[in-house]
């Protein structure tokens, strides 16, 4: 029974994804702003936070579960916000929002304990808009 309805969940998921396919290059506009909007989110977390100085730098990733069937992926990109001295490596890593400033950013070993978050992340969302909105303050 309980295999059932997660395969009823799955298939409604992916159903919900599954509709038109958007070309290569409307692909890859909606994984630029996906990166753009998390790294605007990451900074804004690094300002935030005291113990990130002008010497960290954010490196930004896109969704990694946006596809041609899937263009506004699953609204998470997951970030580094590192700074090198020497063969030292301050590294701390993020899950942010790749379309909303009011969810912002969790450090990733936040991100994967809270089971609602966790959960969201690698499949399509129906809840993320596409195309993305451009996020600004």
């Amino acid at each position: 029974m309980k295999k059932t309805l997660i395969s009823l969940a799955l298939l409604a998921a992916l159903a919900a994804c599954s509709g038109k396919t958007v070309s290569a290059d409307r692909l890859e506009e909606a994984r630029q702003s996906a990166k753009a909007n998390s790294e605007f989110n990451a900074a804004m977390y690094k300002a935030a936070n005291p113990r990130f100085t002008s010497d960290f730098s954010i490196v930004g990733r896109s969704d990694d579960a946006q596809n041609s069937k899937c263009p506004q992926g699953d609204g998470w990109a997951e970030l580094s916000i590192m700074k090198v001295e020497g063969k030292t490596v301050d590294k701390t890593v993020l899950m942010c929002s790749t379309y909303s400033t009011s969810v912002g950013c969790y450090r990733k070993e936040d991100f994967d304990k809270n089971s609602n978050l966790a959960r969201q992340n690698g499949g399509c969302s129906t809840e993320v808009p596409f195309p993305l909105p451009v996020l600004k303050r």
